[in-house]
């Protein structure tokens, strides 16, 4: 399982993948890996939320199965609320990674099974820009914290 510094280069490196492929004109894979680089930082924070360094922990016993299984989630909402940054994403305090998170948000990594040209130039830029924009991009913002 990766560490939480693992994840922490994971997540920069998906982001700078997904710049690549958008200039290349990718822009499905573009926004997939977008995705991926926020959910790899989510987990990163979650990490540091619970003080353990792989994601997921090591865990033994009857219940390990049903442990892992809680952290292989995607959800984007999910990951939010168990990284402890939802009540920091309050859209009075903070409206532009507010308005950025509701646009990196409907990400799923079922996206992958999409048809080539499922997303146009417009979109993956516009994700690109949700995630990556600072201070107030989805990923500077998570930054800040894990």
């Amino acid at each position: 399982m990766p560490t939480r510094n693992e994840l922490k280069e994971l997540a920069k490196l998906r982001l700078a993948e997904a710049e690549t492929l958008c200039h290349e004109g990718y822009y499905d894979g573009a926004t997939y890996l977008c995705g991926y680089a926020v959910e790899f930082a989510l987990k990163a924070r979650i990490c540091r939320l619970l003080g353990v360094n792989e994601y997921p922990p090591p865990v033994s016993g009857p219940a390990s199965g049903r442990i892992k299984s809680a952290y292989t989630i995607h959800d984007f909402d999910q990951l939010l609320l168990l990284s402890g940054l939802q009540p920091r994403l309050d859209p009075t305090q903070n409206p532009a990674v507010w308005q950025n998170w509701s646009i990196a948000t409907p990400w799923n990594p079922e996206h992958r099974y999409n048809p080539k040209g499922t997303i146009s130039q417009v979109q993956a830029e516009e994700m690109l820009e949700a995630v990556k924009t600072k201070p107030d991009g989805v990923l500077p913002w998570i930054m800040k914290f894990w």
